[in-house]
């Protein structure tokens, strides 16, 4: 069965990217961008000058709920891709309590997890991996 387009947490996790942008923006010192023109991009917001990529995960439910958060395999591929091409790239998670935020590196690796009704691959990384997302103290 192929994936079924969920609108609803679509337009949730739109939301809590388009709150996080200006946020990112002022963190990294950037302009990070979200290609309009592709809703499916892998990677939420890049900056092609800076050469920065965040993606953005909403998560409904507090930072301190489970030993982990996951993201698809998929993204953490094409994370490695753009680190490839000279990018520097993080994740955000905004958590109902806070956000937190890892850089990528090339050298980390993460536990595993098939999850989801078509059992995508996904990683788990330990919330004690992020630092908390302060945007006015970097």
């Amino acid at each position: 069965m192929p994936f079924q387009f969920n609108k609803e947490l679509w337009t949730i996790g739109q939301k809590i990217e388009d709150e996080a942008l200006p946020k990112l923006n002022k963190y990294f010192n950037t302009d990070l961008q979200r290609d309009d023109n592709n809703i499916f991009e892998i990677l939420d917001f890049k900056d092609e000058q800076e050469k920065v990529i965040v993606e953005v995960k909403g998560r409904l439910i507090e930072s301190t709920q489970y030993e982990d958060t996951i993201i698809t395999a998929s993204k953490v591929m094409a994370g490695h891709q753009a680190i490839d091409q000279g990018y520097r790239v993080y994740f955000l998670f905004v958590f109902t309590d806070k956000s937190k935020i890892i850089e990528l590196k090339q050298d980390q690796s993460f536990k595993v997890k098939f999850t989801g009704t078509n059992c995508i691959r996904h990683y788990c990384i330990p919330i004690t991996e992020l630092k908390d997302f302060e945007p006015d103290e970097r």
